[in-house]
């Protein structure tokens, strides 16, 4: 991929998924990651205290791999003006979407990149938005001019009409009726499905988590007179977030092409599961030294069942949203099956790595944790050019 050389013209402010936190103009953050830290480090320290206590820890826990080096990165050097002009050739060209056509990146963190390097800084810090996520990528390879507004932690409100951040104005106001092309990928902190996700570390395969009471699996805690509370959610409030979100990118961006992008698989189904499950321990012995075993999956074997079913209804409920608002739905979930953060080989969404600040008292998820990998990025690439050399020719 060629690199592109552009001047910057402008400076922006340097600048999780606690709706109720936010406020109009609250105080300029230091950046989080979408799950809630606050939350999973006083579930991690617990975990953490209980494991070295009781010396139950398993040993031997699979050592994360370190991610592959990813293609050319598709961002110039930082800080860059929005949007990011094509100033030269790309290395490919669409007869019916030309270089320069206006781009508009939309979404959350599995839209920015969140937890890969070359941070953009936009559109404020606390988004932890990255140049390698696949809105830079595929403005590169094709020559659009990208105005990239994605943002960790953002839900529909977010995307629609609220503040997220100090200076991260709500997302639709980039779009205009000179939008040419809008992707978004949304609905999974609707849902709160990766602060739930980050609750339900695990002891072993068969429990107990930490979300509850020596509760023998996270599902356990989320049931309400035999109803799945979460899955409720999705099939109600995210829903109709989502719906009415596509909507607004309808009526903001009259003539563009809208691309929903669903999320590649964090939980397997039984047929990608290993028989002897996916469970891989977050602490160990080395943990004593403040060492941790990096890319683990400490879920019960339950829960993977259980999240796999949760994912499975938000991606449902995703298209049918896209497809009632006439916009492209990129099947994502069904052909990542055998790439979720279970794989031991070739995963395309990282592990639970976690990470300790200031001795055991703080444990954290490091960034990225349950999130694409280079290899998911540039796979989410791959699936949108697919789709729109397909469209554009």
């Amino acid at each position: 991929m060629t690199s592109r050389r552009r001047e910057s013209s402008r400076r922006t402010r340097p600048c999780p998924l606690d709706p109720a936190r936010r406020v109009a103009h609250p105080p300029e953050p230091v950046p989080e990651p979408t799950l809630r830290r606050s939350t999973v480090s006083r579930v991690l320290t617990a975990l953490v205290a209980t494991v070295l206590l009781a010396g139950t820890a398993s040993v031997g826990g699979v050592p994360g791999t370190p991610t592959a080096p990813g293609a050319a990165v598709a961002a110039p050097l930082w800080p860059v003006p929005q949007p990011f002009p094509a100033t030269d050739d790309p290395p490919e060209t669409l007869a019916g979407l030309p270089p320069g056509s206006a781009y508009v990146a939309l979404g959350d963190s599995y839209s920015a990149g969140y937890g890969l390097g070359h941070p953009t800084g936009l559109p404020v810090r606390a988004c932890a938005q990255s140049g390698e996520d696949y809105p830079h990528r595929i403005a590169a390879r094709f020559g659009f001019d990208l105005t990239d507004v994605t943002c960790a932690g953002a839900t529909s409100e977010d995307v629609r009409d609220r503040v997220q951040f100090r200076g991260a104005r709500p997302q639709l106001e980039a779009l205009s009726a000179d939008t040419r092309l809008v992707t978004l990928t949304i609905g999974g902190n609707d849902a709160d499905l990766f602060g739930t996700a980050g609750s339900c570390l695990a002891l072993s395969a068969t429990g107990p988590v930490f979300s509850g009471q020596n509760a023998p699996s996270c599902r356990s805690t989320l049931a309400s007179d035999g109803v799945d509370t979460l899955g409720a959610k999705i099939q109600g409030r995210v829903a109709l977030g989502v719906a009415e979100t596509l909507a607004d990118v309808r009526a903001a961006a009259p003539n563009a092409t809208v691309i929903v992008l669903g999320y590649p698989a964090i939980f397997p189904d039984a047929a990608h599961t290993p028989s002897s499950g996916c469970f891989r321990p977050a602490v160990d012995l080395g943990t004593l030294a403040g060492r941790f075993p990096r890319d683990t999956y400490p879920f019960t074997d339950a829960d993977v069942r259980w999240l796999h079913g949760v994912q499975e209804q938000l991606d449902d409920v995703t298209r049918n949203a896209a497809q009632a608002a006439g916009a492209t739905f990129i099947e994502v979930f069904a052909e990542t099956q055998a790439h979720s953060a279970c794989a031991r080989k070739g995963a395309y969404v990282e592990g639970i790595s976690l990470e300790s600040l200031g001795g055991l008292s703080r444990i954290d998820l490091r960034p990225g944790a349950l999130h694409p990998n280079r290899a998911g990025v540039r796979f989410l690439t791959d699936r949108t050019a697919d789709v729109l050399r397909s469209r554009f020719g």
